[in-house]
């Protein structure tokens, strides 16, 4: 890992939380949340800069103990650390602050502090998929995604009088729906320009990076961490 790279690895980690207040430094199975990533991103041990981006000095203070091992800070504007402002603009304002010092990177690996149990293979799988994309003249977002637990056909909308409506009914097992997926917010790759120019991470054709579904859980509530944590303690 070096301080100038061709691919930069950015992960958002902002100290607020509505649903699971300070989630991004509660500690699962003995570790901060946000070290499980920032650890995988090591072990995946591409050739890539390494970026906390967050407002808060806890979660910036934790990213000092990995300078050692090629990780850096950005402490991030306050506008970008409301609950409004996306991820995205989180990754444009490093990308500015690196070329501001002079760099020029070219790919961005996005990695959600909320995906503790994906894994270096998982980041490594995406960005193989980017490279040999792009070496075919493509330069398409790679999405990260798992197959879903439940057909889609059994989804829909419950109206104000309790109906339950918008399935597809068809009295087949779900082992017999053909295989779907679904994004799992674990990993993005993608082109810096299309970033910058569209101000962006998806382009109009998007390659998938398949994870299996027990390394896709996303914490956003309470349930989700516990999950994780049985999973992680074995």
């Amino acid at each position: 890992m070096s301080d100038s790279s061709n691919t930069i690895i950015v992960i958002p980690a902002r100290g607020g939380s509505k649903r699971l207040p300070r989630k991004n430094v509660k500690p699962l199975a003995g570790k901060p949340l946000i070290c499980w990533t920032i650890k995988a991103a090591i072990k995946a041990n591409l050739d890539a800069k390494i970026i906390v981006t967050s407002d808060d000095g806890e979660i910036l203070e934790l990213t000092d103990s990995y300078k050692n091992k090629g990780v850096f800070k950005r402490k991030r504007p306050a506008e970008l650390a409301s609950d409004t402002a996306s991820s995205v603009d989180a990754v444009i304002d490093v990308i500015e602050s690196e070329s501001g010092l002079g760099n020029n990177p070219q790919t961005i690996i996005l990695l959600q502090p909320t995906s503790p149990l994906r894994n270096e293979e998982d980041i490594f799988n995406a960005f193989q998929l980017y490279k040999d994309e792009t070496t075919n003249g493509n330069k398409d977002t790679v999405v990260s995604v798992c197959e879903v637990e439940h057909p889609t056909a059994w989804v829909g909308q419950v109206d104000e009088d309790m109906s339950f409506t918008g399935t597809e009914l068809l009295n087949k097992r779900s082992q017999d729906y053909e295989k779907e997926y679904r994004l799992n917010g674990a990993v993005y790759v993608c082109s810096v320009e299309h970033v910058m120019s569209e101000k962006s991470l998806f382009t109009n054709n998007l390659k998938a990076s398949i994870m299996p579904r027990h390394r896709s859980i996303d914490i956003d509530e309470e349930i989700d961490f516990k999950v994780c944590e049985g999973l992680l303690n074995g």
